[in-house]
């Protein structure tokens, strides 16, 4: 038996996969989280194979959490159920020891088999991503001083906006999208610009005379 956790902060989307997972006789879920960090409770309580784990989340997101979760449980498969299919969001992904990434327009039946994969310690990928993966892969993992990563003019409206210390809310609401979308954006470049918070953000914005 396959004990998985499943982890996503829309509750009706976490009910239809747990009714899913729940018809094939190898799987058993043993726990459903909002967030990361509820993800990180459970992990201390319930012995748990695979880690079925959403990217966007409040609190704590898919990439801190797979970071901190592998950090205590190095065993635990952890594959990464999301609709960003952002290149260098899934090679980082994969560096912080994720086992799989799959969108969350798959088939029941990939779903199923790549937590079966993952738990045999296969790599899982949904097909089309591996060009991205190959891409992101093939460009400097940090750009050399003076060099400005390909920032996005959306990407950048973000990051002047936190320099004018916006709230995620206020950006979304300046700009017209949902909070979800302005996290995506901040995720997405924390990795391009190797920082680990907006302070560095904004720091390394400067230096490259971005703002």
């Amino acid at each position: 038996m396959i004990r998985v956790l499943l982890a996503d902060d829309h509750h009706i989307l976490l009910d239809g996969i747990k009714a899913i997972l729940e018809r094939d006789p190898e799987l058993e879920v043993v726990g459903t989280a909002g967030n990361g960090q509820e993800v990180l409770d459970l992990l201390k309580k319930e012995s748990v194979d695979v880690l079925l784990l959403d990217l966007q989340m409040p609190v704590m997101d898919g990439l801190e959490t797979t970071q901190r979760a592998k950090d205590q449980y190095p065993d635990l498969k952890i594959l990464m159920l999301t609709t960003n299919d952002e290149g260098s969001i899934i090679t980082s992904i994969f560096k912080k020891g994720a086992t799989g990434y799959l969108l969350k327009n798959t088939s029941q039946e990939v779903l199923i088999q790549g937590i079966k994969d993952a738990y045999a310690g296969k790599k899982v990928l949904s097909p089309h991503l591996t060009a991205k993966m190959i891409e992101s892969l093939s460009e400097p993992a940090k750009p050399k001083q003076g060099e400005i990563p390909k920032i996005t003019k959306r990407e950048l409206q973000v990051v002047k906006l936190i320099a004018e210390q916006y709230t995620t809310q206020q950006i979304a609401d300046a700009l017209f999208v949902s909070t979800n979308t302005v996290a995506t954006h901040k995720r997405n470049l924390f990795v391009k610009m190797d920082v680990k918070n907006s302070v560095g953000m904004i720091k390394k914005a400067v230096d490259w005379g971005m703002l």
